[in-house]
Order: structure tokens, then sequence, then C-alpha cells
């Protein structure tokens, strides 16, 4: 038995074939008198070699990595490995369950919530037993993401870029062989909560990815995380197919690159996920929901570069991001 806090799991993890239980979570509240709260985890091992750790669902109402990773223990014989595969398709099972962002139990955003505390709620908790039971496991962990509810994404590696030169080029290399049509960088940190820092802090590669979105599952975004998971299981040893690195394009938040709805409205846009955009390009206009005879107010870009993702529902609360512009660059 290994435990954290409320956390506990007796799963074998050394033993060979497949292994498939829970986690739970010790929970009480006004719906749970008395509950342990279950989070799928499942094993695949076969004789000595790499471990990866592949994660889906730290937000509930993302799909195509909850699927993806369900696909994966079905499509993928076991007499192929060579190592462990370790995965937890529905991370943070509460929220999961309910089909939203942040878990109903506390209300926190499980990808803010590392590294975790025994003591600090919940969400907390999970975070922390995976950080400090399975992550020690990895040679390399991969996370999915997908737009959520409220967002779209161009499929696309998130790449956290360790200033470590091993982790730095480990990441780089996972990202050419998940073969996104880009990958999306930004510094390495551990000020925000995420996953992604967190490993990272361990010492062990981590590659993260946005696919598809909108409470949704898109077949063309499940089916390029279903190939780049296979890919990736390829490149770390644990699975060997007749498979090669499709490579990516490098990109990276560009300045002023966010457009911004100024108040709330009808949003009508004038651009497609993944087109490269120009400076002063319409990106849409946003419609006055009261007043229809107002004119509906033009917004442009103020970046040049490819749309990464953008807002998916029509009606836009004012702040929000109604698409984020990269500029390419080169590693």
């Amino acid at each position: 038995m290994i435990s954290h806090g409320p956390v506990t799991c007796d799963l074998d993890f050394n033993r060979d074939g497949l292994t498939a239980g829970n986690i739970h979570l010790d929970h009480s509240d006004d719906a749970h008198a008395a509950t342990l709260v279950p989070v799928p985890v499942i094993v695949l091992r076969r004789g000595e070699g790499p471990t990866v750790l592949m994660t889906a669902g730290i937000h509930g109402d993302e799909y195509e990595g909850q699927i993806a990773l369900r696909r994966l223990v079905h499509d993928l014989p076991l007499d192929e490995l060579t190592g462990r595969l370790i995965l937890l398709p529905a991370f943070n099972a509460p929220a999961v369950r309910a089909g939203r962002r942040c878990s109903p139990l506390d209300g926190a955003n499980m990808n803010r919530a590392f590294p975790g505390s025994p003591g600090g709620g919940p969400t907390a908790a999970l975070a922390g037993f995976v950080l400090e039971h399975l992550v020690p496991l990895a040679d390399f962990v991969f996370d999915i993401h997908s737009g959520g509810a409220s967002g779209l994404y161009h499929d696309q590696a998130f790449l956290c870029l360790a200033e470590e030169p091993r982790l730095r080029a480990r990441g780089i290399e996972a990202a050419a062989w998940l073969g996104a049509p880009v990958t999306f960088t930004i510094p390495a940190s551990t000020d925000y909560g995420d996953f992604d820092g967190a490993v990272l802090a361990r010492g062990v590669p981590f590659l993260s990815s946005e696919f598809g979105g909108g409470a949704m599952v898109s077949p063309a975004s499940l089916g390029n995380a279903v190939a780049g998971v296979r890919r990736l299981l390829h490149w770390a040893g644990v699975w060997r197919g007749d498979l090669a690195a499709p490579g990516t394009h490098y990109v990276a938040p560009a300045p002023a690159g966010k457009v911004l709805a100024p108040r709330p409205g009808l949003f009508e846009p004038a651009f497609e996920l993944g087109a490269t955009v120009e400076v002063d390009q319409v990106a849409g206009w946003l419609h006055d929901v009261d007043e229809p005879l107002r004119p509906p107010l033009e917004l442009c870009f103020r970046a040049a570069g490819i749309v990464v993702n953008r807002y998916r529902p029509a009606l836009v609360p004012a702040g929000a991001v109604l698409a984020t512009v990269a500029a390419p660059i080169s590693l």
C-alpha cells in the first residue's frame, strides 16, 4: 500500500502483464458522507525496460486524451511491449465524472495544484500522490489536454523548455516524435502549480499537448492524438513499431498575440484555426447582444503568425481570449 494523506493505492506496479484498479481518495463532504473516490489506473508491463507515464483528464471536460489512452489499452498488444506503461486516463476523476474543468469536490483546478499537499484538499492530495509515487517511476511523462468546454486548439504539443540540457533536449525530441502540426513553447517554471513544471523539477522529461476541444470529440484530433501516442511509445523504447518522427514546427507566444473581447457580445470570427495571419488583418467582429442597430466592433490581429487556439462559444464575456497567435522560432 502506498499513500499520500487521504490518497492510497494497493496496486502492484511491478507485476508483469495487465494490472488495472484504482487509486482511492478518502473524501467526506455534504454529498459524500464517507467515500473512497476511485481514480482509474492501468499498468501494462512486460519485462525490463523504460517506464512511460501517460495522463489525461486533468481537466474533466477535455476528452480526446481520455479516449486515446483508453483505446491504447485495447489496441496495444502486450507481447509487443518492452518495459512498463502506466496510464491515468481520468487523472482528475471527480472532474471527469462531472464533465467539468475543475473538481466538484473543492472547485480546484488540478493543473494549478502541483506539487500538491496531503492536507491541501482532495485535488492537491491527488496531484501530490501522482507526483510523489508515480512520476519517480517514469523515464518520461506525457500529458494530453484539449480545449475543454470553451476552447478549441490547433493540434499541438505544449513544451515547457527546461533549462537543464538533458530535459530540454528530450522534450524537443519528444515533440518531434509526437508529430503535431506545431509545438507551442514557453520557458519552464514552477510558479504556476502546473504538472509540467512540477515533473521537470523532479528531473523527469515531460511533454504536454492540446488536441481539439469544445467539450466534444474531434475525429481528426483524436486520430492525431492516438497516432502521436504510439510514436512516443516507440521513441521512448516501450513499444517498437515501424514508425518515424514526422517532425513539427516550433512556435512561441507572439508579443501582442492575444485577441481580447473588450466587451461582451456575439463574436463572428474571420479566421480558421491553424491559419497564418498578418498584423492588422481582421480577426472578426463583435456584435452587441442588446442593441442590434449598433455597428459591430471590428477586431484585428496585432501580431503575425499562426492561430493556435480560439474561444469556442459565440457568446463571449468581456476579457475572453478570442484567439492566440504564435510566431515561428528555431530551437
